[in-house]
């Protein structure tokens, strides 16, 4: 039996051995299991999914995207219970941690179906470009009266599919921002899913200049000087000094295209200067021009001209930096002035007018026009639903804006410098034009990039 021993100690230990290693196995598996980063993400999403009722979903009959912002509008049908009253309604981003940002929305509820908007300001609700790179679902949170508070998801009943956003390339990086339509587990919801992105697309850009009038159309004349030619090398400039923020810039004209081109009627073809803005995917578009007027006057000045329905936060610091930095001063226009050197300019009654009885005489339905609409239409074509851009092609004097009713718009200021028929400010103009877009220029950078 002595002789045994040794061997049987030696099967112990090789046993004991064999154990160890087992249960470092077990555990090195469960460590695995545990830091897993699919089944983490599925038991988030469980545990997020896990919170919202069920018993309906958040119709999302619009959304769209409109410069750097981004805004959700919608439908809920509810059970309106005795007693119970609805406190207020907010839009939710949550991420998988469960994190929440609070969207402030407007909301309105009769007969058991609440409505809801992100917000009445086009440039406003959520900014895309604050957005970290993370994986974000978009709820819409409910507070009672009673202290309930319930969560619902966000079901696509509009017309528009899933889109991508890029945002402004700061210190030489962009982030992608894919803004999409899912189902998990048989529950449908919205998500925006943020991303480093390697370099903007080529057709991709940050800002866009649009050099007003060109080719047989020469805007405005005083001696030997075009308002074309002037904004034209004044838009050279201004994209320069852009792109040595590091900003990737569309022109809508270098000075190439023929000098017999009709730039009053091409804008809306294919190529056309709103087409090809559109194209560009900018985020925001600034527009030069030089005013003049047939009648003597003695005063100038700057004037922006704004989208409607917009925060005037950046068009105010335009006017503000050009006037102080330029050596100019503010337009003394007050036809549809907002404040010092800005103004919004929408369609009247009397142009409703006009432009239903051209549609009249030349057999086209009337377009839907409301004194909601942008006049301009270097504004309202190139912002689609957000500022009610119309040009379908049914007037066939023009071409047709092929995103008149896109979902993603550019959020666009027309800046007139000042009078080419005012001696003194035409004067100024000539002497500082670089001082202007260099106040444009800091504007840009202050407002959207820093």
């Amino acid at each position: 039996m002595s002789k045994n021993i040794p061997q049987n100690n030696l099967t112990i230990k090789i046993l004991i051995v064999l154990f160890i290693i087992l249960m470092c196995f077990l555990i090195f598996i469960k460590i695995k299991q545990d830091n897993d980063p699919n089944r983490i993400m599925e038991e988030q999403r469980t545990n997020l999914f896990s919170v919202i009722d069920k018993t309906t979903n958040v119709n999302v009959t619009k959304y769209s995207v409109y410069g750097t912002h981004f805004n959700v509008e919608g439908t809920l049908n509810t059970v309106k219970i005795s007693g119970i009253q609805i406190n207020y309604v907010n839009l939710i981003i949550k991420n998988l941690e469960g994190e929440e940002i609070e969207i402030s929305s407007n909301f309105d509820y009769t007969d058991n179906s609440i409505s809801f908007s992100t917000s009445d300001t086009i440039n406003e609700g959520i900014n895309l470009e604050d957005l970290s790179i993370d994986n974000y679902y978009l709820l819409l949170k409910i507070i009672y009266s009673n202290g309930d508070i319930k969560y619902y998801s966000l079901k696509n009943a509009s017309e528009y599919n899933n889109t991508t956003y890029y945002t402004l390339t700061k210190n030489n990086t962009n982030n992608k921002i894919d803004i999409a339509f899912d189902t998990y587990n048989d529950i449908p919801y919205m998500s925006l899913n943020v991303t480093k992105a390697e370099s903007l697309p080529e057709d991709v850009y940050d800002i866009a200049i649009d050099p007003g009038h060109g080719g047989i159309d020469t805007g405005g004349v005083s001696g030997d000087y075009t308002e074309a030619d002037l904004v034209l090398e004044y838009g050279l400039n201004l994209k320069s000094k852009l792109e040595a923020l590091g900003l990737k810039v569309f022109i809508s004209r270098d000075g190439s295209e023929s000098s017999q081109e009709d730039t009053t009627t091409n804008m809306y073809d294919e190529d056309g200067r709103i087409n090809i803005l559109n194209k560009s995917k900018a985020k925001l578009l600034i527009s030069l021009q030089l005013n003049s007027n047939s009648y003597e006057q003695n005063d100038g000045g700057v004037e922006i001209y704004a989208p409607n329905n917009c925060n005037l936060d950046f068009a105010n610091l335009l006017a503000s930096n050009i006037v102080t930095q330029a050596n100019t001063h503010y337009s003394n226009l007050s036809t549809f002035k907002k404040a010092d050197g800005v103004y919004v300019r929408n369609f009247t009654n009397a142009d409703i007018s006009s432009f239903n009885k051209n549609a009249q005489r030349d057999g086209y339905e009337p377009y839907t026009i409301t004194t909601d609409t942008p006049y301009l239409y270097i504004i309202r074509e190139t912002g689609g639903i957000a500022t009610n851009a119309f040009v379908d092609g049914r007037n066939k004097e023009y071409g047709t804006n092929q995103y008149y009713n896109s979902n993603t718009g550019i959020e666009t200021y027309s800046i007139e410098l000042g009078y080419m028929t005012v001696e003194q400010d035409f004067n100024n103009i000539l002497a500082n034009s670089d001082k202007y877009m260099e106040a444009i220029s800091q504007s840009i950078k202050t407002y959207y990039i820093d």
